[in-house]
């Protein structure tokens, strides 16, 4: 059995690849660049574009599980693709937009609800996990603090159960490796609710130094998500963010899934700090 991981240059994908093939599974990275991914000894890489299906086959071949990100442009030929080469099963990364957001309206709703629709009406085993906000978007905002300026975040009051990296990737691995999680669509949060504020804060106390928070107008905040957001999703994203819930607990949290404590903001901050150190 041989897992396909899409992706796997990026956060998720990277740490999901690494868990499988350190517990003996075969797998297979795949991404537009295959050269540039960094791989463990005995990783093959294959060429994958997702919008581009004559890439399709042979990246599929012989694969029985893929992890896969969302991508609606040409999934009815991947997922077609996925099926002639007899996968059997698809772990979808997609997002909580799906049900915070109005997906006909809203660009990164529907980005991900299209993927789900498709996958869904599938001949495949389909595991959906809808994350909510990453702990990863406060990368975001290392520029700033490098340079002693104040971080810059629109609606900073808006609170979130942050999820760090590992944790999806932990449930990821258990979708893909055990038959457990077959045919659900799963939120996922973290072990905590912070607003954007709290996480400067947190990375302040870590950096021993007083970060401050100024709200910019919609138009500068979209001009900096541009620089590392689609820019079709640029409003979305601020659109998602206006319209998340108030959170007062962690009830998504992924220890239900996994059995073990969910990763904490600190924990991140604490293993990143240097990417916000001057």
């Amino acid at each position: 059995m041989t897992t396909l991981i899409t992706g796997a240059r990026g956060g998720i994908g990277r740490s999901l690849l690494h868990r499988l093939h350190a517990s003996g599974h075969d797998v297979r990275a795949a991404g537009r660049a295959p050269e540039k991914a960094q791989l463990p000894a005995g990783v093959p890489a294959v060429a994958l574009d997702l919008a581009e299906p004559k890439t399709f086959a042979s990246a599929l071949a012989g694969v029985t599980d893929v992890f896969l990100y969302a991508d609606p442009g040409r999934i009815d030929a991947l997922l077609d693709a996925a099926v002639s080469a007899g996968v059997r099963r698809v772990v979808l990364l997609s997002s909580d937009s799906v049900v915070v957001c109005d997906g006909e309206r809203n660009a990164l709703a529907r980005h991900h609800l299209l993927v789900e629709q498709a996958l869904r009406a599938a001949p495949l085993t389909a595991t959906v996990l809808r994350p909510g906000g990453f702990a990863t978007m406060a990368l975001g905002w290392a520029e700033f603090i490098r340079a002693g300026q104040p971080v810059e975040q629109l609606y900073p009051e808006t609170r979130l159960d942050v999820i760090h990296p590992e944790d999806i990737a932990e449930v990821a691995e258990l979708a893909l490796t055990t038959d457990k999680l077959d045919g659900e669509t799963i939120t996922l949060g973290g072990p905590e609710v912070m607003s954007f504020r709290d996480q400067v804060r947190t990375l302040g106390e870590l950096l021993d130094r007083q970060i401050e928070v100024r709200e910019p107008t919609r138009k500068q905040a979209a001009e900096q998500l541009a620089s590392h957001v689609p820019p079709a999703l640029v409003e979305a994203v601020l659109d998602y963010w206006a319209m998340l819930p108030e959170r007062s607990e962690a009830s998504r949290s992924t220890a239900m899934i996994s059995g073990r404590p969910g990763r904490t903001f600190s924990q991140w901050a604490t293993e990143n700090l240097t990417t916000f150190q001057r």
